[in-house]
C-alpha cells in the first residue's frame, strides 16, 4: 500500500489534501502546485482541476486513490439492487451487488476526496474505488431506459413554457377548418364579400412579409452600450464552451478565430478531438 505521507511535510503542507496525496505515487510536485493555482484561480478543487485541465490521466488518479487507501479499484461496476438514478452520480457513491469485494463503491470527488483520506483510517473496511466515469458507465448501463425517458421528457414535464414539444393538436386543427371552411364559403358568399376575404387574407399574408425584410435591413448591434459599468475581470464567473462538431474540419479554423475574438479573459484553453 502506498503511504499518502511520502513526500515530506513541507511539500504536502503546501497542497490540498485531496491531491497531497500523489506526491507518494510519484507525481511531480511542480503538477501537482500547478493544479492547486489553478483551482484557486477558478474557485474549484485541485483534483477536479488536475484531471480537467489534463494534467493526470482520470483512471491513473483513482486508482493512485484506491492505493493510498489500501481498498481495491473497480474496472467493472456491477450495482446493487438498491441504486437508484441519478442519486449515485450526486453522490458519487453507490451499492455493489451481492457477492462484490465490497459493498459499496465510490468515486468521491474534491472535498469529498480529501474526507476519505481523513477517515479511511477509521473504516473497518474502506469502500471500493472507481472513477467517475466508470460509474457513470455503470449507471448508464443500468438505468438506460429511465436516462432516455429523462432526456427526452424531463424538459416538457418539468418545464413546458420552456419547451417546443407539440401539445395538444386540436387548436390548430380547429383553426385549420375554420380556414377550410372560410374557403368554402367563400363560393357562396356575394362576390364583393368574397373578394373581401381575400383582400383580408392577402394583407395579413403581406404584412408579414414585410415585417420579416423589414427586420433583416436593421443592423445589429455589436458596439456596447456607452457609460455602461466595466466588470473587473476577477470578478467573472468561470465558464466552459463546448462545440460539438462532426465532419467540420473546414470550418474549424474559422471557428477557433471567433471563438478567439470573445471579450472575456482566458484561463486556459484545450482543444480535444475524439473519434
Amino acid at each position: 500500500m502506498a503511504n499518502p505521507a511520502v513526500g515530506g511535510p513541507a511539500s504536502r503542507a503546501t497542497l490540498p489534501p485531496e491531491i497531497g496525496f500523489l506526491l507518494g505515487e510519484g507525481v511531480p510536485h511542480a503538477t501537482l502546485a500547478q493544479a492547486a493555482a489553478l483551482a484557486r484561480i477558478c474557485g474549484t478543487d485541485a483534483a477536479t482541476v488536475l484531471v480537467n485541465r489534463g494534467l493526470m490521466d482520470e483512471e491513473l488518479f483513482y486508482r493512485a486513490l484506491a492505493r493510498a487507501l489500501g481498498t481495491v479499484f473497480l474496472d467493472h461496476v456491477p450495482l446493487g439492487e438498491n441504486a437508484r438514478y441519478p442519486q449515485i452520480l450526486e453522490v458519487g457513491a453507490a451499492p455493489l451487488a451481492d457477492g462484490s469485494v465490497r459493498s459499496v463503491v465510490a468515486a468521491p470527488r474534491g472535498a469529498a476526496i480529501a474526507r476519505l483520506l481523513a477517515g479511511y483510517a477509521r473504516m473497518a473496511s474502506p469502500p471500493a474505488i472507481t472513477s467517475p466515469r466508470r460509474l457513470r458507465l455503470a449507471a448508464f448501463a443500468c438505468f438506460a431506459d429511465a436516462i432516455a425517458d429523462g432526456a427526452a421528457n424531463d424538459l416538457p414535464r418539468h418545464y413546458p413554457e420552456w419547451s417546443c414539444t407539440p401539445g395538444p393538436a386540436w387548436p390548430s386543427l380547429c383553426l385549420f377548418g375554420l380556414v377550410v371552411l372560410l374557403f368554402l364559403a367563400a363560393g357562396w358568399l356575394p362576390q364583393a364579400i368574397g373578394l373581401a376575404l381575400l383582400a383580408v387574407g392577402q394583407g395579413a399574408v403581406l404584412a408579414m412579409l414585410t415585417l420579416r425584410l423589414s427586420a433583416v435591413m436593421v443592423p445589429a448591434r455589436t458596439e456596447p452600450e456607452s457609460g455602461g459599468r466595466r466588470v473587473p475581470e476577477r470578478a467573472l464567473p468561470t465558464y466552459t464552451i463546448l462545440v460539438a462538431l462532426y465532419r467540420e474540419a473546414v470550418i474549424l479554423p474559422r471557428l477557433i478565430h471567433t471563438l478567439g475574438r470573445l471579450d472575456y479573459p482566458v484561463l486556459c484553453s484545450k482543444l480535444t478531438q475524439k473519434r
